[in-house]
């Protein structure tokens, strides 16, 4: 359909106003006339004034459009016309409809950044002048102000997301912010006069834009905190009666603030910062104290002033620290007032995020404090740790009310409720390292005594009252959060283990058990070097196993204590065998918890003597292989398929752990050795019958692992069957996952590296790679001439990032294999036009490493012979297929080619973009003759190389117009 007026109409008629289908067609059909050459004529006629308010937008929006993303379009004896047809425009719609008049506005502010400084020298005076109340007399005063404002507000953000070359970008950011100061200006002559109490309401409007302004100018930069002045008076002092349009203005004018804080060279200006830090400080409190005691609190105002205060103690830590050491009371007393204040947003009351939204604000402060205060000297720091730490010790008892569940927690809270509130938890929980790295014991004696309390109660009538489950639960999770943290404890950690063990779980809420557990899993490193604990906790471990509400943090626990505690568990290794089978048979547990359970089980297993692993073995593991021999013995569904799945992966978390340590003199075969020699024809069955399923070969190919990985040279008895499985399975149908076996570094430093060189492995670890090479190389063939590579990325994704760790780590092994090492080449360089990000970055891995060693390995003449069309596929790449965000990876191949080939990569270059309109009809000779001398003078820096090579790709694809100045 012809782009007209009255077909564009219609169009947008019709994606206003019909139903969904109708609405994608139109859709579609305006974003095709939005980015044809004829957008630049339409346009103008859609915005005429007779035109309905759609039809204004969308031609406003097609023109900013247009700017953004089809400049190169513009011709430079047009841009005079354009930007006073812009201008007409704006005017024409001073009055409304402010939509349209807002999209043209942008639309300028995009006009000037493509024009500063070359074309529109004097843009930002030219501005300002023009858009005077009294050159534009037929406009109220107070819509040219704020027109004015809103095209320099938006300014900044155009300049962040118009793609502009390097060069370019640079002077049009110089230009920028050497106008920052007389923006601001312009600013501060729209905030006259300012009332010393309470604002004019008739100029609230232009305060509002004025901050928006001043906000846009901060953020981009070219602005110094003693710049700023004016907007930092910009808040009402008095809290009380804020209308909606001062809430706006304060939150604008917070952001405004936080941008001046934040700006790098702020710490240049400290007594500036203290002053100002402390005015605000003390004016917001009036606000935020108001706030506190009213109750209907404005969460989002409260929010606000505490994010910009604690922002300026973050920003600003090591200048409140070096106040603490001041011999100036007054500049103690700010630094002191500020972490009151911190504690007090930390400690607001009711629950988050329900109640109150702001506490989360300040566990970055409580980090960066005792970061910085830890990182001095000595003296210096014990010195400061004693001043602070009254503040921790507060922030912890704080933090174990704001961590407690609510008594009745199925209550009012939604789901999304919960999950915001379980982060929360685990933000507390980090901020609990910090205040354990100031307090250290002190920390444990308030947890110790916290606990204590809970647990035992006392009132005036001597009946203890019944146990708030929530405060147990909260010290437990502190305990917990802080175990990594703690390594040599002899006096509150017995303690705590012993409560445990005293704890009435079953009077109390099951998230206690749930806490308790998952504590006794963190201490398991510190259970290791006190094992005579392990009578105190095991038994509520072992306990919980059956109980599904608790099973997660139980079975977790298990896995810990069984791997940090093996050797000791000896004596209890039959009671948690029978209760982990019991468990498993009990068919409650979900699937992880199978597998961390069965891993336990493959720890405890493995210290015991042989012939009663093997027999415990033949009872856990028999209902398992009975019933995958059933499943194999039946068509493939997704039911089957999902169940042997299951299995495999139980079996994967045993084999990962259960081996039987030997000394040096002893002789002995791996239990899970017997185990897989038995079963091999199982694998092999499943392996036939599922070579098409990713999820079942990944699962086999785990199992391979991590019996290889985990018995070492051990398993020499299984490697022929295990690579010649690979070997078939890959054969019958090539498979992605089932190369993960062979792409792993560490099956090929305990298989290949290990075994390869020894005579009875060599020929089948030569025969698997020929096979497996020649496989893929041949189905590329077969796919590449019907058109249909791109149906197997996930096969190429696995065969090269194999094969570049085979060629990083073991090269001599491929060549050794007999494979064909050209056609292997020329098949990376095939792939390289595939679109998919992850193949384009494993093919690139893969040609980089063999490009990297060629030299060494006799494999030049591959390089040379076929490095042109890797060259000539880079380039093409670039010009017009790969995404933009490939950039990085072909950099990396014009890198290693400079490194090892850069006369040939010289040749090559010159060679290919001789040629006409090569890669792109819209890169000049001068532009390719440029990039060609920046590509071979980078043989080391790659962000110079990337940056090239990014502005080289959006020159050939019309994104960026010929720089002069290149």
């Amino acid at each position: 359909m012809e782009y007209t007026t009255d077909n564009l109409e219609k169009a947008v008629t019709l994606f206003y106003r019909t139903e969904a289908g109708q609405q994608a067609e139109a859709h579609q059909w305006l974003t095709e006339a939005q980015n044809s050459p004829q957008a630049w004529s339409f346009v103008w006629e859609l915005l005429s004034p007779h035109r309905n308010s759609e039809v204004q937008f969308f031609a406003a929006t097609t023109l900013h459009t247009k700017l953004l993303k089809h400049w190169n379009e513009v011709p430079e004896d047009h841009y005079e016309l354009l930007k006073k047809r812009i201008l007409e425009a704006i005017i024409n719609y001073a009055m409304g409809p402010k939509i349209v008049l807002n999209r043209l506005c942008i639309t300028l502010s995009a006009y000037i950044i493509h024009t500063v400084p070359s074309h529109w020298p004097n843009a930002f005076e030219e501005l300002v002048s023009s858009f005077q109340p009294q050159h534009l007399p037929n406009v109220e005063p107070e819509r040219v102000i704020w027109i004015l404002l809103e095209i320099l507000t938006v300014i900044p953000e155009e300049f962040q997301s118009t793609l502009l070359a390097l060069s370019q970008r640079m002077r049009v950011r110089t230009v920028l912010q050497d106008v920052s100061k007389d923006i601001l200006k312009v600013v501060e002559m729209c905030l006259m006069p300012l009332p010393s109490a309470g604002f004019d309401m008739s100029n609230l409007t232009t305060y509002l834009n004025a901050a928006r302004c001043a906000s846009a100018w901060i953020q981009l930069g070219g602005l110094n905190i003693d710049d700023c002045t004016s907007v930092m008076n910009l808040n009402k002092v008095d809290p009380e009666c804020m209308s909606s349009e001062e809430m706006e203005l304060t939150e604008v004018t917070v952001e405004a603030l936080t941008a001046i804080i934040q700006h790098p060279h702020t710490n240049r200006y400290k007594n500036h910062v203290m002053k100002c830090s402390a005015d605000m400080l003390y004016k917001f409190e009036k606000i935020l104290e108001c706030e506190r005691n009213s109750p209907e609190c404005n969460k989002d105002i409260v929010a606000n002033l505490y994010g910009l205060l604690v922002t300026i103690a973050d920003v600003h830590s090591k200048m409140f620290i070096n106040n603490l050491k001041s011999e100036n009371p007054e500049e103690q007393r700010i630094s002191f007032d500020f972490f009151n204040s911190i504690l007090k947003c930390t400690n607001l009351p009711g629950l988050y995020p329900v109640d109150e939204s702001s506490s989360t604000l300040t566990f970055g402060f409580w980090y960066t404090l005792q970061d910085d205060i830890l990182s001095l000297e000595t003296a210096e720091c014990a010195q400061l740790l004693l001043m602070i730490k009254p503040y921790y010790r507060d922030l912890v008892c704080i933090m174990l009310r704001k961590s407690m569940y609510p008594l009745n927690e199925d209550g009012d809270w939604s789901l999304d409720d919960k999950e915001v509130f379980r982060c929360y938890r685990q933000d507390i929980a980090d901020t609990f390292i910090y205040c354990y790295n100031v307090l250290n014991l002190e920390m444990l004696d308030i947890l110790n005594s916290k606990l204590i309390e809970a647990l035992h109660k006392n009132n005036t009538t001597g009946v203890p009252p019944p146990i708030q489950w929530n405060e147990v639960e909260t010290c437990l999770h502190a305990f917990g959060a802080i175990a990594e943290s703690i390594e040599l404890e002899n006096l509150y950690l017995p303690k705590l283990m012993i409560t445990i063990k005293d704890i009435p779980f079953g009077d109390l809420h099951k998230k206690v058990m749930a806490s308790a557990l998952e504590t006794v899993g963190s201490y398991s490193d510190w259970i290791t070097e006190h094992p005579e604990m392990l009578e105190n906790v095991l038994p509520l471990v072992i306990s919980a196993l059956d109980k599904p509400e608790v099973a997660t943090s139980a079975t977790m626990a298990l896995k810990d204590l069984t791997h940090s505690c093996q050797k000791y568990l000896l004596p209890y290794a039959d009671h948690i065998l029978i209760a982990a089978q019991s468990a498993l048979q009990g068919g409650a547990l979900k699937l992880a918890e199978c597998s961390r359970l069965m891993y336990s089980i493959g720890k405890v297993l493995s210290i015991l003597p042989v012939p009663r692993i093997m027999e415990y073995l033949n009872i856990i593991l028999a209902p398992s292989f009975k019933e995958m021999q059933e499943f194999i013995n039946v068509e493939p569904s997704p039911a089957v398929k999902t169940s042997l799945i299951t299995r495999l992966k139980v079996l994967s978390a045993l084999f990962n752990s259960l081996c039987v340590k030997k000394n040096q003199t002893q002789i002995l075969e791996q239990p899970s050795v017997l185990v897989m020699q038995n079963t091999m024809p199982l694998y092999k069955v499943i392996g036939e019958k599922y070579c098409t399923s990713n999820d079942v070969m990944e699962e086999l190919s785990i199992l391979f692992k991590y019996v290889v990985t985990t018995l070492q040279e051990d398993c020499t008895p299984l490697i022929n069957d295990i690579l010649q499985l690979v070997v078939t399975v890959y054969r019958e149908c090539p498979q992605s996952n089932i190369l993960m076996v062979a792409k792993t570094v560490r099956f090929f430093s305990y298989v290949v590296i290990m075994f390869g060189n020894e005579e009875e492995f060599r020929a089948i670890t030569h025969q698997l790679l020929h096979e497996i090479v020649s496989t893929t190389l041949q189905m590329c063939a077969q796919l590449n001439s019907a058109n249909q590579l791109a149906e197997k990325t996930d096969v190429l994704e696995g065969f090269f990032a194999m094969m570049a760790q085979l060629f990083k780590k073991i090269p001599q092994v491929v060549f050794a294999s007999g494979i064909d090492t050209a056609a292997l080449f020329q098949c990376a360089v095939l792939c390289l036009s595939l679109p998919e990000a992850q193949t384009l970055k494993l093919c690139t891995s893969f040609l980089v490493n063999f490009i990297s060693q060629s030299r060494d390995t006799a494999q030049a003449n591959v390089v040379q012979n076929y490095g042109e069309s890797l060259v000539l596929r880079i380039l093409l790449n670039l010009g017009s297929t790969a995404p933009r965000s490939s950039v990085d990876i072909f950099s990396d191949l014009l890198l290693a080619l400079n490194k090892k080939y850069c006369d040939n990569l010289s040749r090559w270059l010159n060679s290919l973009l001789a040629q006409e309109d090569f890669p792109s009809p819209r890169i000049s000779r001068q532009q390719k003759e440029n990039f060609i001398r920046l590509v071979l003078r980078e043989k080391a820096n790659k962000r110079k190389l990337c940056d090239s090579v990014l502005e080289f790709t959006l020159i050939c694809r019309g994104i960026l117009r010929e720089d002069p100045n290149m």
